[in-house]
């Protein structure tokens, strides 16, 4: 097992990282970003996009005065589910640690706006022609590769196969 001040200081350096990436870029975007803004021709463009809905924009159209606050909510229940784990997991891998610290720094992330603003500043554009994939954010990210890397661990770790 993974020595708890081991994890706390793997837990804070990440997720201190990416909150810090996360909120400067949209700082940026907010304050500077006032037209789009070509990165790669045809595939990757940054936009400046208020999300009043949950990630890729999903539940972003309708009206709901509790929106904002479900979601925040919502957000901060994972986030304390997911320390708990975090810190009392006794099968914790390395990648373990680090995916759970992404997800958790990328949560603490869009919270911060969703408190800030009532909404999550998106700013990449990623399409193919006409196809737009949901813009998202540096905690969008964080929380995307952190699910993928947490998925990988769990699949290929071989700590699920426990031996007789």
């Amino acid at each position: 097992m993974i020595p708890l001040k081991q994890r706390l200081t793997t837990l804070v350096l990440i997720a201190a990282v990416i909150v810090l990436l996360d909120q400067v870029s949209k700082y940026l975007v907010v304050h500077y970003l006032t037209r789009q803004v070509v990165i790669v021709p045809g595939f990757l463009d940054l936009v400046s996009v208020y999300n009043r809905g949950v990630a890729f924009g999903m539940f972003n159209n309708g009206q709901c005065i509790f929106r904002t606050t479900m979601l925040t909510v919502l957000s901060v229940a994972v986030f304390i589910v997911l320390f708990f784990v975090y810190l009392f997991s006794k099968d914790m891998t390395g990648l373990s640690m680090i995916a759970l610290s992404m997800i958790m720094g990328g949560a603490v992330g869009n919270v911060i706006d969703r408190i800030r603003l009532g909404y999550v500043v998106d700013f990449i554009d990623v399409f193919v022609k006409n196809t737009h994939w949901p813009a998202f954010n540096v905690a969008d990210s964080a929380i995307t590769v952190g699910a993928i890397l947490l998925a990988i661990d769990l699949l290929f770790s071989g700590k699920s196969k426990k031996q007789p």
